[in-house]
């Protein structure tokens, strides 16, 4: 029995569509390499596979630009999120570490100094007549003043130790791995003298010191807290001395150190 053309036409036409369709789901599951053929006959089902091509095409091309595009703000998310950290524990004049990051580090280096053998120290450092320096020669000399003095004072610094400003010309430094109080009170002293030659403030030169007070983690000072505490009351006592001073705290000198609130519990502080 002969079989007629359109017979053998209907099977071939099912398998093609066939092809369409499973070419379009691997489209579907992000498979763009895929292509359905496009015979010679011309008719309505090459048509279609064409037409899928070309879509597949466009969809890649779309894909890979949205891929670019989603890398690209990756990565700009990226910078800003490190941006925002930083400004979260950097001071923005000096770039120094700020309040919370010296808190989060002196914790961290406080829990660890233990098991060294050695100690963790403080030094508060204020800068004197730092107002004066506003007030003569203007808040942006008094900007520059901070920002040399930060600089120098990390130059004095080891990689272990952290600087950071807490205040307008308030400074606090974190000692760690340091042996003896005596120790702590010599770097103080170097950065003092560091701190006290000259800087060119526009055309102005200027001269000015900072009293410093010094404090080293102990049996009686144990939390971040009391020993920072500690040290700004010897910082004070620097100051009523006759500024431009270190002083190492001692109890007996300088009674209980009592910290309110954030900060050390002290009369208003000499300009």
């Amino acid at each position: 029995m002969a079989v007629s053309p359109e017979a053998h036409a209907a099977p071939d036409l099912a398998g093609r569509l066939e092809e369409v369709v499973h070419v379009i789901q691997e489209f579907a599951a992000l498979r763009f390499d895929a292509r359905a053929t496009v015979g010679r006959a011309g008719d309505i089902v090459d048509a279609v596979a064409a037409g899928v091509n070309s879509l597949g095409e466009e969809l890649e091309a779309t894909y890979r630009e949205i891929e670019d595009r989603i890398a690209e703000r990756t990565a700009e998310l990226a910078i800003a999120t490190r941006e925002l950290r930083r400004r979260a524990l950097h001071d923005d004049l000096t770039g120094l570490a700020n309040r919370a990051a010296f808190w989060e580090r002196f914790a961290h280096g406080l829990n660890g100094a233990g098991p060294r053998g050695s100690d963790v120290a403080v030094l508060f450092l204020d800068v004197d007549d730092f107002k004066t320096v506003n007030d003569t020669l203007g808040h942006a000399a008094g900007d520059q003043l901070l920002v040399e003095m930060a600089r120098r004072l990390t130059d004095e610094l080891r990689a272990g130790d952290v600087a950071a400003r807490v205040g307008g010309d308030e400074f606090l430094v974190l000692l760690d791995e340091i042996p003896t109080a005596e120790a702590a009170l010599a770097v103080a002293h170097r950065v003092h003298d560091r701190l006290r030659a000259p800087y060119d403030l526009g055309p102005h030169r200027r001269t000015t010191t900072t009293s410093i007070g010094v404090a080293v983690g102990s049996d009686a000072l144990t939390t971040p807290d009391a020993i920072v505490a500690a040290a700004d009351a010897a910082m004070y006592d620097a100051k009523r001395s006759g500024r431009g001073t270190c002083v190492l705290y001692s109890r007996e000198r300088h009674g209980e150190p009592m910290f309110v609130d954030g900060g050390a519990s002290r009369p208003p502080l000499p300009a």
